[in-house]
C-alpha cells in the first residue's frame, strides 16, 4: 500500500487540504461510501506517524478477508477517484476565471438567456481583477469572445463573426506562449551547454507579421520576448537593465508564479554569467535578488526564505565587498528564515562574512556553534574551517580536521561527485603540509597534480597556496 499511487496522492496534501477532503468526503454529492473516509482516516493517521499503511491492518479495520481481496483493491481505487476529482475541482477554482467561464458555457448550452446575463456579469467582473500584464488575460477574454458569439449566434443568425477582437486576444496569448517556451529552451541549453533548438529568426519573424506587434505593446508578451533577448545576448548589460525596469514596474501586476518565473528567469542567468567570469553580472543579479526580496517573490507561500537565497545574497555582497550592506541584510532578513533553522543559518552566514573580511577568530568561535544535518552546508563550514586552520597556521587542529573530514566523507556516498571533490580538497591540503618551505620541486609536482586533477574543490584556492 506504501507505494500505490493513493497512499502517493494523500501524503502530497496539505493539513488544510486533509480538512477540506475529509468534508468532501461527508459529502454524498462526491462519495457515497463510508469504507472511502475510513481508509482515507486510517493512511492520514499511519503517515502522520511516519508509518508505512499497513495493507493487512487497513483491510482488517475495512471487515476485509486479507489486504490482498479485491474488495480492497476495489476500496483503494475508489477513495483514488474521488481524491482524483478533488484535485481537479482545487485546479479548476485556482485558475483565474476558469470557474466562472464554465458557468457561462453551461449557461450558454442550456439557452439560460437571464442566467447567462448574470454569469457574463460575472466573469467580466473577475476578467476586470487580473492584469494586463497576465498572458492568461489574453487566453480567457479570447473564450469569453467565443462563448458571446456562440450565444448571440443561437438567438439571432447571420451575425458577424468577431475576427478582429478574437484573434488580437488570441494572437497577445499566441506570442507571449511562444516567447516563454523560446525562454524555457534557451535557459535550458544553457544550463546543458547545448545549442538551442529554436531558430530566433523564424520566432522573431511571426512576431514582426502579428497586427498590433505584441512583444512591442503588451507587458505580458514584452517581458518574455526582452528575457529572451537578454538570453541570446548575454553581454548586453543594456537588455538585462531594460528587462529589470519592466519587471520592477509590472511585478505586482503579474500573477505570481508568472513573476517569479520572469524573476528566476534572470537570476539563473546572472549567475551563470557569474560562473563564467563576467564580474558585471554580480552587480546585476544582486539587484535582482533585491527586487526578489522586497516584492516576497524569493520567499514560499508560507513566507520563508530559503537559506540557499539567503547565502547567495551574502555571496554577492560580499564579492561586491559592500559589507555594511551585506550585515544589514543578514539582520533584516533573519526573521523570514525557517524558525527550525534560523540560527544555524544565520550564524553560518555571519561567520562567513568574518572569514571574507579576514576577521578569522569571529568567524571560528561563530562556526563552532554551528551543527547542520545538511551534508552540504557540513562540508561547506568544514571548508571554511580548513582555510581558517590553514591561515592560522593551527596545524594540529588542521589535521585533526582533514583526518575528521576523510572519514565523514566516506560515510556519506548520498553527496555524489561533491565526495571525491572534497576528499581531494582535504588529501592535496594534507600533502601541502608535509612539503618543506624549501622543497621547490616537490611543490611543482603537487601543484601539477592538483591542476591534472579532475574533481578539487577551492582548486584556485590550493594553488594560490602553491606559492
Amino acid at each position: 500500500m506504501n507505494n500505490s499511487a493513493l497512499a502517493e496522492a494523500i501524503a502530497s496534501l496539505s493539513a488544510w487540504e486533509i480538512r477540506n477532503f475529509r468534508h468532501w468526503l461527508a459529502s454524498p454529492a462526491f462519495n457515497v461510501r463510508t469504507e472511502h473516509a475510513r481508509l482515507f482516516d486510517f493512511i492520514v493517521s499511519s503517515l502522520a506517524q511516519k508509518q508505512e499503511p499497513d495493507a493487512n491492518k487497513a483491510a482488517q479495520m475495512l471487515g476485509l478477508d486479507e489486504a490482498s481481496d479485491k474488495k480492497m483493491r476495489y476500496e483503494m481505487v475508489g477513495l483514488l477517484e474521488v481524491l482524483r476529482e478533488f484535485f481537479i475541482w482545487q485546479e479548476m477554482n485556482a485558475e483565474p476565471c476558469q470557474r466562472e467561464l464554465y458557468l457561462l458555457r453551461a449557461m450558454r448550452r442550456r439557452g439560460l438567456e437571464k442566467n447567462f446575463v448574470l454569469a457574463e456579469r460575472e466573469i467580466e467582473k473577475a476578467l476586470g481583477k487580473t492584469s494586463e500584464a497576465s498572458l492568461e488575460r489574453y487566453r480567457i477574454d479570447f473564450q469569453l469572445n467565443q462563448e458571446k458569439y456562440e450565444w448571440i449566434r443561437r438567438q439571432k443568425r447571420g451575425q458577424n463573426f468577431p475576427f478582429d477582437a478574437q484573434s488580437k486576444s488570441l494572437n497577445a496569448w499566441y506570442a507571449g506562449q511562444l516567447m516563454q517556451l523560446a525562454c524555457m529552451d534557451k535557459t535550458q541549453r544553457a544550463v546543458q551547454r547545448q545549442e538551442s533548438a529554436v531558430n530566433a529568426d523564424w520566432t522573431y519573424q511571426i512576431l514582426e507579421h502579428l497586427p498590433d506587434r505584441p512583444h512591442e505593446n503588451l507587458p505580458a508578451v514584452a517581458l518574455y520576448h526582452l528575457g529572451h533577448e537578454m538570453l541570446i545576448h548575454p553581454d548586453d548589460l543594456e537588455r538585462v537593465r531594460d528587462f529589470r525596469e519592466m519587471l520592477t514596474e509590472n511585478t505586482a501586476k503579474l500573477p505570481t508564479q508568472e513573476a517569479k518565473g520572469l524573476l528566476m528567469l534572470a537570476i539563473n542567468h546572472g549567475i551563470r554569467r557569474i560562473n563564467e567570469g563576467d564580474r558585471a553580472a554580480i552587480r546585476t543579479t544582486l539587484d535582482f535578488y533585491l527586487l526578489g526580496l522586497e516584492s516576497k517573490l524569493l520567499h514560499d507561500e508560507r513566507g520563508i526564505l530559503s537559506k540557499y537565497t539567503y547565502n547567495n545574497v551574502l555571496m554577492s555582497f560580499v564579492a561586491l565587498e559592500e559589507w555594511d550592506a551585506a550585515l544589514q541584510f543578514l539582520a533584516k532578513y533573519r526573521p523570514d528564515l525557517a524558525a527550525t533553522e534560523r540560527e544555524n543559518v544565520y550564524q553560518y552566514n555571519l561567520s562567513i562574512f568574518h572569514f571574507r573580511r579576514g576577521d578569522y577568530d569571529t568567524a571560528l568561535e561563530l562556526l563552532r556553534n554551528v551543527t547542520f544535518a545538511d551534508p552540504m552546508y557540513n562540508l561547506e563550514s568544514r571548508k571554511m574551517l580548513l582555510k581558517i586552520y590553514f591561515e592560522q597556521n593551527a596545524i594540529g587542529p588542521l589535521e585533526s580536521l582533514l583526518e575528521n573530514m576523510l572519514t565523514w566523507l566516506r560515510r556519506h556516498p548520498e553527496i555524489g561527485y561533491h565526495r571525491e571533490m572534497y576528499r581531494n580538497l582535504a588529501r592535496f591540503t594534507g600533502r601541502l603540509l608535509r612539503i618543506p618551505t624549501h622543497d621547490k620541486e616537490a611543490r611543482k609536482r603537487l601543484e601539477a597534480k592538483i591542476r591534472e586533477t579532475p574533481l578539487v574543490a577551492e582548486r584556485g584556492w590550493l594553488l594560490e597556496k602553491m606559492r
